[in-house]
């Protein structure tokens, strides 16, 4: 996972350095910082509501997630002579 994020970092460097270098990063990052000022200082509600119900949706999905009955230890060792003999 590591290895793909570094090499997604080094992928963007060199196509921002194939594309116009030190000016085309600089105006990639001021285009960053604009639009992540801009969405603190303004919110969307639809999207937040949005991630919300999401959030919730998979929280309840978890819980009532079925799990797997554990087996006894006597079930266990019944099993395994069976494979064993």
């Amino acid at each position: 996972m590591l290895r793909i994020f570094c090499g997604m970092i080094i992928g963007s460097m060199m196509t921002m350095m194939l594309l116009g270098g030190g000016s085309a990063a600089d105006q990639v990052l001021a285009n960053v910082q604009t639009v992540y000022v801009d969405q603190i200082n303004r919110p969307d509600s639809a999207t937040t509501l949005l991630l919300l119900v999401v959030v919730g949706i998979f929280m309840a999905a978890l819980t009532m997630w079925p799990s797997k009955p554990v087996m006894q230890n006597a079930k266990v060792i019944k099993k395994l002579r069976r494979h064993c003999k």
